[in-house]
């Protein structure tokens, strides 16, 4: 059985960590380590963490201040795992996810799994009327075997900004260590996060490096948006406010982002960036090239249904600037912003307002998500390649016996 190191980069979030604590306790996978890595927190979250008293549970701390990508290199060098996941303070895994996703690794002897996540907003998310709607596929739980040069090259052709959360990557995914330490020798600096967005950055470079993976339709965890989250506070255009969440992620940044990219309240801007921070720290590696000329499209379009679509657009512009594109853009566009939430099926997705007194965090998210789909089944991956492998040598010494016996 593979230990499983779950890592949770944190700080002063302790209001929401508490209960992605409990959905990670509430797992039955015996052979695995809960590893809160906390960025010099402030507020209560070392007595959070200690008053679960699961001996799966180990606290590190930075002990200063650092940026998202190095609290997460940080909490990696201690990771003891063979397989490693990361997910956020106000995410949350379901009942008996690690157990079926270990299952599906050791049965198949794959590297990495990736799969469709469900999304959660807490009730203290800022948007008004846009708290505790959930986002679920229902009815599909199958698992395929992936490409990983074909989705990446897919992805950087910009017609689907977050494209990249399907890519093998720690977020929200387990991938065996040794992934991660090939790229980290392989990199210039000798690090594995080299980067400003860790979630964005580790899909694109294990992608490199890994030819095959799972994909699953089963959600194995919730992403949780709520009032702390850096990437809710980027899409509203928070980035130049020092007190909000992308504010603070911005100037606490050790790098930057080429000089063709300008950071933007939009998806595809943080995935363009990132893939030219990976291209820049593995010059080894063969990276698919990508579209120019849809990014920048893909922004406008993005332009058009955002809080932020004047910075948007800046971005756009800048980058048709620099490069000579022959891609018009508008000085701006008519925005309805973030669309609020509506009920109903969007195409096989159900979205729904999930009554306060039934849910109220993400632990409550994820027992109630866990009761409406189907476990995981196989979809391409009809036979288990590790029991194919098995019962193929098994004929093998069978044939050999029967043909020394006849000698």
């Amino acid at each position: 059985m593979p230990k499983l190191s779950i890592i949770v980069p944190t700080r002063e979030r302790s209001d929401t960590l508490v209960h992605t604590m409990r959905t990670l306790v509430s797992q039955d996978y015996p052979d695995c380590e809960i590893l809160v890595s906390d960025n010099a927190s402030l507020d209560n979250t070392k007595e959070v963490v200690a008053s679960f008293t699961d001996a799966r549970i180990r606290y590190i701390n930075t002990g200063k201040r650092v940026s998202m990508s190095e609290n997460w290199e940080f909490a990696l060098q201690y990771a003891q795992g063979e397989f490693i996941t990361y997910i956020g303070d106000d995410d949350g895994f379901l009942p008996r996810a690690i157990s079926k996703a270990m299952a599906l690794l050791e049965d198949t002897g794959m590297s990495a799994l990736a799969w469709d996540r469900v999304n959660y907003n807490w009730p203290s998310f800022t948007t008004e009327g846009a708290g505790n709607w959930i986002w679920v596929r229902v009815g599909k739980s199958h698992t395929y075997l992936a490409e990983s040069r074909k989705r990446l090259a897919k992805l950087l052709q910009f017609r689907d900004g977050f494209a990249y959360s399907r890519l093998p990557g720690v977020y929200h995914g387990i991938v065996r260590k040794s992934l991660t330490d090939k790229v980290k020798e392989s990199s210039s600096r000798k690090i594995f996060f080299d980067s400003i967005s860790p979630d964005i950055f580790s899909a694109l470079v294990i992608g490199m490096v890994l030819d095959r993976y799972l994909l699953s339709e089963y959600p194995f965890t919730i992403a949780g948006a709520s009032r702390h989250s850096t990437g809710l506070s980027t899409g509203k255009g928070e980035l130049g406010d020092p007190n909000s969440s992308a504010g603070r992620f911005l100037s606490e940044l050790s790098r930057e982002f080429d000089s063709r990219v300008k950071i933007a309240p939009a998806i595809e801007s943080l995935v363009m960036g990132e893939y030219l921070l990976a291209k820049q720290a593995l010059p080894n590696f063969d990276f698919p090239e990508p579209s120019w000329n849809r990014y920048v499209r893909r922004l406008i379009r993005r332009a058009k249904n955002s809080d932020a679509s004047d910075e948007i657009l800046r971005s756009a512009s800048h980058t048709v600037k620099l490069l000579g594109l022959k891609v018009k853009v508008p000085d701006q566009v008519v925005s309805n912003g973030l669309p609020l939430p509506t009920p109903g099926m969007q195409g096989d997705i159900l979205v729904f307002k999930a009554p306060e007194s039934m849910v109220s965090n993400v632990f409550d998210a994820c027992i109630v998500v866990a009761g409406m789909i189907p476990s995981p089944t196989a979809g391409n991956v009809t036979v288990s390649l590790r029991r194919f492998v098995r019962n193929m040598s098994g004929c093998f010494i069978s044939e050999a016996k029967s043909l020394y016996r006849s000698v």
